[in-house]
């Protein structure tokens, strides 16, 4: 059964209605595979989980930041 595994920051679930359709039609088209065949997951990480250069995204990018205390503040 094939799998796609989506490494993404938090997205509202809208997005991710969008983003598993998108990848679904893509892939059903350059397969030709049945869709029904194929699971998707995501995986979210908060920019407090991510690192570059060796520095945590959240430390590096201010408007990164704003968008991780946000979340914070609405409770996801």
């Amino acid at each position: 059964m094939p799998h796609i595994v989506v490494y993404a920051p938090r997205l509202p679930r809208e997005k991710k209605v969008a983003c598993v359709a998108a990848l679904t039609r893509a892939f059903e088209e350059s397969t030709g595979l049945d869709a029904n065949l194929l699971t998707i997951h995501i995986e979210e990480h908060s920019y407090d989980n991510i690192g570059v250069g060796g520095q945590l995204l959240t430390d590096t990018c201010p408007e990164i930041a704003e968008r991780e205390k946000l979340f914070h503040k609405t409770g996801g």
